[in-house]
């Protein structure tokens, strides 16, 4: 392997992705910023921490979507058990999403083919896709670390070494995912597909991890990624030695995915794509033509919808008890949600669980607009007589409609998974707050049609307000931000018959996705189409 030719094509590889770096670890870096003064804050005294630990770690909900909160419940402690386990996630995602990118996608827009006709080797070409998900996870990892081990001057209950632990973590979770979305690019023929197939593996090992906390089975952990930060134990027993088995399995899927990589030809798979048939693509228009193409995506986030919405619904009984039984972990749980009653805030904060997935599959709908572009469907649309601002509409609406479907059946399973573990009443109550997050998706596509009619880079912008919209949902309240910073965000803003406080506030998402997508329509008439 040539060191200089790896050196450009990496250095080349990183330029492409910084916005990316940046984006996602700023992001990790601000949340664990504030996080550990906003634990102190809201959890002041030892004895105030150990009746709201107990609590959740005989809770079945809170234990098994996090784990079990370590002894005796130092703020490093606290850090790492919740918001730990979600940069464990959300690294893995971002790794999913930069390796795929520089890899599958390179290939499937013939960047792969330009650079090999330079005369560069596979073999370069290989180790830069794997060098770039391995030097985003190891930065994910040291920014985070650092970021906590600076505050532990100022934390007596933050230790260095907790912190560095936490940071492995955090970076062997990014490398193994990194390494798994490398064998998913050599089985999918295009980068969706890879994107796809490395999801599923990161819903499997969540699911792995959940049946590991479930039966008690601690040794099953070692079969997941995202139960490894147990293991390690940061800011308990911080087993570093640990690591050294779990970078080894990193390596062993990258091997693998070597292996693979070097017996497929050029834009070649070991799987035959499923979006791919010789049958007749049969549309009645535009309109028709979006929602067939973007069938295989919502029928993949309807799964997780539902299954999201039937796993937490179960709990919702004893997440009531729970509160109930102890007022200190209800004034937590009033804090993160904005007050009221103890069951409306588990209510409110389950419907707000699913309104992320909701607008999550809205921001991947809007985001296909770029890619049938770059395909060059857009260009067969337009030569069919399509103007553009009808499949501009027809995305907007397409989306709107996509929200809608996975709205109902999230609060339909909700109300049901609900009324069973706890009441009926309740159960209507969380399906009108489900349902009613709608606007917010409407308001969505509406912003990120707009985006894509100004420029198509800018459709990745949507990513931005939905990380947002999550950020301020579940930390807003605990970080004390400004009242007119906390109401940018857009979910929670759901209504029901009995509150109908908040229905202002959602006519007025239905009016901006409205207006940005009259904008859109007149927006995507002053740009060129452009065909990568």
């Amino acid at each position: 392997m040539n060191a200089k030719d790896f050196k450009t094509l990496f250095g080349v590889a990183l330029r492409r992705q910084r916005l990316a770096f940046a984006a996602w670890i700023g992001a990790f870096c601000l949340i664990l910023a504030v996080i550990p003064n906003a634990y102190r804050n809201n959890l002041g005294s030892m004895e105030l921490r150990r009746s709201v630990i107990e609590m959740m770690n005989s809770n079945a909900g809170t234990r098994l979507l996090f784990g079990t909160v370590p002894e005796p419940g130092t703020v490093g402690q606290l850090v790492q058990w919740e918001t730990g386990m979600l940069l464990l996630v959300f690294t893995s995602i971002a790794a999913i999403l930069i390796v795929t990118t520089v890899g599958r996608r390179g290939e499937d827009d013939g960047l792969r083919e330009l650079v090999e006709g330079t005369g560069v080797s596979r073999a370069v070409v290989f180790a830069v896709q794997a060098a770039i998900g391995t030097a985003f996870s190891l930065a994910a990892g040291f920014s985070c670390g650092l970021v906590l081990a600076v505050q532990a001057p100022l934390f007596s209950e933050i230790s260095v070494a907790g912190s560095v632990c936490l940071g492995v973590a955090i970076a062997l979770a990014g490398c193994v995912f990194s390494a798994i979305a490398l064998v998913a690019s050599q089985l999918a023929d295009d980068a969706v597909g890879a994107r796809r197939i490395s999801f599923v593996a990161l819903f499997a090992a969540f699911s792995l991890r959940v049946g590991a906390v479930a039966a008690g089975w601690d040794r099953v952990q070692w079969l997941t990624p995202l139960g490894w930060k147990e293991l390690l134990e940061p800011y308990t027993a911080d087993r570093f030695l640990l690591a050294i088995p779990m970078a080894l399995a990193a390596l062993a899927l990258a091997a693998l995915a070597w292996r693979l990589y070097s017996r497929r030809e050029l834009h070649g798979a070991y799987l035959r794509s499923a979006s791919r048939s010789d049958s007749r693509l049969r549309a009645a228009g535009v309109f028709s033509l979006t929602l067939r193409l973007g069938r295989r995506r919502l029928l993949g986030w309807l799964v997780g919808v539902v299954a999201t919405a039937a796993f937490i619904g179960s709990m919702a009984g004893s997440f009531v008890t729970l509160t109930k039984k102890n007022a200190n972990y209800s004034d937590l749980l009033s804090k993160m949600s904005g007050g009221g009653e103890a069951t409306s805030q588990i209510v409110s904060l389950f419907s707000v669980i699913v309104g992320i997935l909701i607008v999550c599959e809205t921001a991947n709908a809007i985001s296909s607009l770029a890619e049938t572009e770059k395909k060059g469907i857009l260009d067969v649309e337009l030569a069919s007589g399509t103007s553009r601002r009808r499949v501009i509409a027809a995305q907007a609406v397409a989306g709107a409609v996509e929200s809608a479907i996975l709205a109902s059946a999230g609060a339909a399973t909700l109300a049901v998974a609900v009324g069973l573990s706890l009441d009926w009443e309740h159960g209507r109550e969380i399906a009108w707050k489900t349902v009613t997050q709608w606007p917010a998706c409407a308001c969505l596509a509406g912003v990120g049609c707009l985006l894509y009619a100004l420029s198509r880079k800018l459709t990745a912008g949507v990513w931005a307000l939905v990380g947002w919209s999550f950020a301020l949902s579940w930390f807003g309240k605990l970080l004390e931000l400004p009242e007119w910073a906390s109401k940018t965000t857009l979910l929670g803003w759901s209504f029901s018959p009995s509150d109908t406080e908040r229905l202002p506030q959602a006519l007025g998402l239905l009016a901006v996705g409205l207006a940005a997508s009259a904008f859109a329509t007149a927006a995507c008439r002053r740009r060129d189409i452009l065909a990568s």
